[in-house]
Order: structure tokens, then sequence, then C-alpha cells
């Protein structure tokens, strides 16, 4: 019976699982992830939402990220994959393998384990796609996610993420056939130089050059490619700073010769220029993740406020096509809603500069009619001389500007001098392009050049969050015509709000569990690609009279340095980021941070104790099989 090249992978795969078996997790775990959120972005109650809406932007984004997060995380995981199957493949090629057999062999076994790996990780997803669309529903309101089979998720899955692990299977012989046969047969790495001086002369550098490119408000583009060079010089150089500090202090005091702190030490320094590469890589992946969890967590908070600059009155109503129809429909809902306590409403009179474009609207305010809307909204007066114009803001979030057209039209009339600026808004937030407040005397002059609108405000308070039904009844009554009016509640901003930040919060809070969970999967397969060197090392020190207790000391100290110590700097930095936030913006989130802090060192410690025990059970392993 002829055993072919498929056959030959397949065995191999077979007869030394455990070689394959973390990086057949990592693409498990990666194929999970990514079709949990396929099957939320694609859910039938989300049919409606087009791919350009705020909702859709957060679904693909983060299917986006998950699946380039998964192929840095397969890609490394399959360098040190390959890694550990070095010397099978050196053996090989002396044994007379071809160039074309051994690419298509390696290429072969990558495909195989993708493949089994896309089917597992889209069973798991199946059976978990309930609960995570269960969660989904309690914290995201408005959405009916009930169970469904997911055959877009499916298909989307299959063809991206097949997609992917056929791009790394492709990859993969290319990072074998870089190395040399020698190469592949001494597998032990000599001991590295160390860099410290290297990434002094980076820091001392850099460091000067960031600084004086931010100095000026206007920040050149070449400016960011910097900082990212900044982060990791001055993130290479801390860790090189924090292990230097610590030998110096071992080294000088009475606990050199003290739990084998010699050897930790040495063993840390035997690598020390791979070590500080993991470690400052670790420290800025864990830095962003958990600077961005407590924002995405938080991303609910302070809902009723926000909407309030977006939309200022309970409801808002415009007619753009027919001032007859508007005057009338307006008069119903102020009708309709004065059943109710707490009422008010103001008719918002304004001229508009004619644009070929009917959602182009650059309006000119009188003062009169500002300081009622101000004290609609309980806002300061302003009182204007016939030069002066003040601006209102359209958007709630920028600073109001005058448009050039704007600008030549109040210079015609002599209004030259600017008062002030308010980037509260006055209207629904991009209803107007611009707002402009003239004194009472120009406007009627410049009434006569310009065309004249109204909206119209209603407010009830006490009714802001409970309007859905009325909303609706409303719209029925006055025989509501989207492409003709504008019909705004606050309730309907608020709820799509509160349902968009929920959503954030939730799809964001999985993808950096999932980082952080990946990132720790990273170390561990470095770990693990050096773990048949460092049984060979161990074993010797045994034979010398090193115990089992102080190896697993040793062992556990090098988990400690490469993923406990990064977490730590990380969390600290992160803390001292936000804290220095809160500072430039009205909303606190220095006490969500201490909770997302605790939440995720008790996620990080758990992580800690399941690699520092896998780790030492795969030395020992390969130690009393020497």
């Amino acid at each position: 019976m002829t055993v072919t090249l498929f056959d030959f992978a397949f065995n191999n795969i077979k007869r030394d699982f455990g070689t394959y078996f973390y990086h057949f997790l990592s693409c498990v775990f990666s194929v999970l992830i990514f079709f949990l959120f396929m099957t939320l972005a694609q859910h039938p109650a989300l049919a409606v939402v087009s791919s350009g809406s705020t909702i859709g932007l957060v679904l693909s984004q983060a299917s986006l990220i998950s699946m380039i997060f998964s192929f840095i995380l397969i890609l490394y995981s399959v360098g040190n994959f390959l890694k550990n199957r070095s010397k099978q493949f050196a053996i090989l090629n002396i044994i007379g393998a071809s160039k074309k057999q051994f690419t298509k062999l390696i290429f072969l076994e990558n495909m195989i384990l993708s493949a089994v790996a896309l089917f597992l990780g889209i069973i798991l997803g199946i059976i978990f796609s309930k609960l995570f669309l269960m969660i989904a529903q309690s914290l995201i309101d408005g959405l009916n996610l009930y169970f469904y089979f997911p055959v877009k998720a499916l298909i989307f899955t299959i063809i991206l993420m097949g997609g992917l692990f056929f791009v790394v299977a492709l990859l993969a012989p290319v990072i074998m056939r870089k190395k040399k046969v020698i190469d592949l047969l001494k597998k032990e790495e000599v001991a590295e130089k160390n860099h410290f001086v290297f990434s002094l002369f980076a820091f001392v550098v850099i460091t000067p050059l960031t600084i004086y490119f931010h100095l000026d408000s206007d920040i050149p583009l070449f400016a960011y490619p910097l900082e990212l060079l900044f982060v990791i010089s001055t993130s290479y150089f801390l860790f090189y700073l924090i292990f230097m500090g610590y030998q110096f202090v071992i080294e000088h005091s009475k606990k050199r010769y003290a739990q084998n702190n010699l050897i930790k030490l040495s063993n840390f320094k035997y690598k020390i220029n791979t070590n500080v590469k993991t470690m400052a890589g670790a420290m800025i992946l864990f830095g962003v993740i958990l600077t961005a969890f407590v924002y995405i967590v938080g991303a609910p908070r302070n809902v009723t406020d926000d909407t309030k600059k977006f939309m200022p009155y309970t409801y808002m109503y415009a007619n753009w096509e027919s001032k007859v129809d508007g005057e009338k429909k307006a008069v119903f809902i102020s009708n309709y809603l004065a059943r109710k306590d707490h009422f008010k409403e103001l008719t918002i009179s304004y001229a508009q500069l004619p644009s070929e474009t009917r959602t182009t609207r650059h309006i000119v305010l009188s003062n009169t009619m500002y300081n009622a809307i101000a004290d609609f909204l309980n806002r300061d007066k302003i009182d204007l001389t016939d030069n002066e114009y003040f601006l209102v803001g359209v958007d709630g979030k920028k600073a109001p500007k005058l448009s050039e057209r704007m600008i030549d039209k109040l210079a015609q009339y002599d209004i030259t001098k600017e008062r002030g600026a308010d980037k509260r808004i006055i209207a629904l937030s991009g209803y107007f392009t611009s707002v402009t407040v003239v004194s009472d005397s120009k406007y009627q002059k410049l009434l006569s050049e310009m065309n004249e609108d109204k909206i119209y405000a209603f407010e009830q308070v006490q009714y802001r969050n409970d309007t859905a039904v009325e909303v609706d009844d409303l719209q029925k009554e006055i025989d509501f015509k989207m492409d003709q009016e504008t019909f705004m509640s606050y309730y309907s901003y608020y709820s799509y709000e509160n349902m968009i930040r929920n959503l954030i919060a939730y799809v964001g809070s999985i993808l950096c569990i999932a980082f952080l969970i990946g990132i720790a999967s990273i170390i561990y397969t470095r770990l693990y690609s050096l773990a048949d060197e460092e049984s060979k090392k161990y074993s010797i020190m045994m034979k010398l009279g090193v115990s089992k207790k102080e190896i697993k000391s040793i062992l556990s100290s090098t988990v400690r340095w490469i993923l406990v110590l990064p977490f730590g700097v990380a969390l600290i930095l992160s803390f001292g980021v936000i804290t220095l936030i809160d500072r430039e913006t009205l909303t606190s989130y220095t006490n969500l941070a201490l909770i997302c802090g605790v939440s995720n060192l008790s996620i990080e410690l758990l992580i800690y104790a399941i690699i520092n025990r896998k780790y030492q059970e795969k030395v020992f392993d390969m130690m009393y099989k020497l």
C-alpha cells in the first residue's frame, strides 16, 4: 500500500498530537470568537440595520478586529509550533525530502489542523451561541435576540476564517525555508547579548523628538509613527531598567544566595533580549486593552446627559416641504401632548441661506429668538450690537464655525465681530449645518435675501423616558412622511443611544477578555517552544542536587517576569492615563477603572496559575523522558 504525503502528514499529527495541541487550541479559540460575533451580526433581529449604521459598524469592526487578532495569534503560534518540530524537519531534509515535498508536507499539516479546528470551533460556537445571545439580549435593551441557526454566520466563518487558515498554511513553509538544516538540528539557542545600551540610546533619541513634535497644536502626520516608536523604545528600555535594577539589588545584598536567586537571574539573563521583547510587547498590548476596557465597559454610563447634548427637547418637529402642513401638524402635536402636565412648547423661526442641497441648512437667528430658546432650555441670554454675531453648535461635539458663504453674507451687512460661541445645540444634532445669531435689526435685513422657516420644540421633562408608544401614535395621526418632515423624540434618541452603548460594552468586553487570553496564549506558546531546551538544562541541575521544588520556583519566576510583571506595569500605567483623561473631561472613570482593574487582575492571576502549572508539567514530563 502506497503512503501518500497526505497520509504522512495525517499520521504525524495523530502520533504526536501533543506538539500540535496548543497551536490547534489557538485556531479553535479564534474560530469560536469570530463565529459568535458573526452570529450576532447576522441575527434576523438586525436585518433592518444597514452596514453603514452605528450598530452595523460596531459589529463589522468587532468581526474585523477579532479576525486580525486571530491572524496574529495563529501566525505566532505557527512559528513556535514549527520550532518545536525543527529537528524532525531537519531529518526529513537529510534523508532526501525535496524542497517541494517539504513545502507540501508543512502546508498539508497546517491545513489538516485548520480544517479540524474550523469544524470544532463552529460546533462549539453553535453550542455557546444561545448563551451568547441570551446574555446580549439581557444587556442590550431593544433587541429580541432569540436563538436561531446561524446559516449566514456559518458560511462567513467558513469562507473568511478558512481563507485566513489557508494564508497561514501558505506562509508556514516560507518561515521554515529561511532556516538551514544545521540551524534546525541545533535547536538550542546561545546566550544572548545585552542590548541595554542600545535601548538607552533609542530612548534618549526618540523621546525628545516625540515631545518636540507634540509641542505644536498642529501635529504632523509623521509624528504618529514616531509615537509608536516612542512607546516601543520606552517599554523596551523600561523593562531592561527594571531587570538591571533588580539584578543590582540582588547582587549587592544578602539575598544573593537565598532562594536560588543567582540561578533565577542567570536563567532570565540567558535570553534577556527575547524576554524583554516579550515583556515590552505584552505590556503595550495589555496597556491598550486595559485602558480600552474601562471606557468600553463605561460606554452605557451617562446616556441621559449625553442624549441631551444631541437632542435638547422631548420632541422636535419640522416640515421641509409645506409650511401650511407643518403648522397644522405642529398644532395637532401640541394639543395631543398638552393633555399631560409640565408641557411647554416653542416655535423657532429662522432665516436660511438658499441651498441646492435640502439637508444643507446654514441659518440665522434673531437675538430675540435665541433668547427665547435660551429661556426655554435654561441657558444664558445674550445681547448683541448690530456689528456682532454669536455662534451656536450644530452637532453637540465640535465648536461651531462660520462657513465661507455665511462670512461673505454677514460682511455685506457689516456684521464682522464675533461675540462668542456655544457648542450646545438648539435642534436635533446635525439638523442644522451652521447657526449664527445676529441683532434683531440685522436679522430683518438679512431676511429679505433669505428663506424663512420654522421648527417646533415640545418639552415634557417628566415623560422623556416613556414616550415610545406616543411617538408611534403621533406619527400615524399626522400621517408622517419620512422624506418630507422630521419628527424626533428624546426617547427615540435615548433608546437607540443606550442600545448602541450596551452593544459596544458587550462586544468590546468580550474582545478585551479574548485578547487577554490571546496574549497569555502567545506567551505560553513561547514558553512551550523552549520547554525541550529547558528540560535538558534542569535535568542536569537535578543531577547536581537541585530539588524539584527549587526548579519549580525557578520556572515560576520566569513566568512571573514575562507575564505578571508586564500586566502589573500596564495596569498601573492604564490607571495613570485614565486619571489624566478624567482631569480634562466632565465624566470620571476613576472608580470604574478600579473595579475593572481588580476584575482583570483576578483573570490574569487565574491565567498565571494555569500557565505556570502547565509549563512546569511540560518541562518535568520532558525531563523524565530524557
